[in-house]
């Protein structure tokens, strides 16, 4: 093979310029493998990667046990820790609160959040229906628990139960004032 053509070749492996191939390979007496490790310190130790190297060989070059560039793995990995941590204590909260079905103020259903959740998903359209007239039948709804059941969330859900009381009252009034046709 012609030095050009080793030069070339070289620049094509190594990602860098044909001029960097032909030093490297004039400075390591023209032996591709040499020159390619040449090549590979000088991009580490120039991005700041440490290199382990062990005992030299018998040529004087010091061969490379471990190169490890892990720029981006970290940050991804950090982040997903963190991703999946706030998962786990969604999930952990859908646990431990529950959502109660109270008709006339007596408990006829109590459910962890986690299944309602789940049956909201899997189908909206119904779930929708059936909690819509539930508040039509004097159901109420309220979540129990440390985290959701607190006073503030309880009284919006009240007053949602209040606010289908009224339609229904006054779905009920609008009949009553309608004349009898005989």
């Amino acid at each position: 093979m012609e030095r050009y053509e080793m030069a070339e070749l070289l620049s094509q492996k190594a990602g860098v310029t044909l001029e960097e191939a032909r030093q490297a390979l004039e400075d390591n007496d023209w032996d591709m493998l040499d020159a390619m490790v040449a090549l590979e310190r000088a991009h580490n130790k120039a991005s700041g990667v440490h290199v382990e190297t062990g005992a030299e060989e018998p040529n004087g070059v010091k061969p490379v046990k471990n190169v490890s560039s892990r720029d981006g793995a970290g940050v991804f990995t950090n982040g997903f820790a963190v991703l999946w941590g706030y998962v786990k204590k969604l999930f952990r909260i859908s646990l431990d609160n529950d959502f109660v079905v109270l008709h006339h103020d007596k408990q006829i259903l109590a459910v962890p959040v986690l299944v309602l959740v789940v049956l909201l998903f899997a189908s909206f359209g119904l779930m929708l229906v059936v909690l819509l007239a539930g508040l039509f039948l004097d159901c109420k709804y309220h979540f129990a628990g440390r985290q959701l059941g607190q006073e503030g969330i309880n009284a919006a859900m009240d007053k949602v139960s209040d606010l289908a009381g009224d339609i229904k009252q006054s779905i009920r009034n609008a009949g009553e004032d309608k004349p009898d046709d005989q």
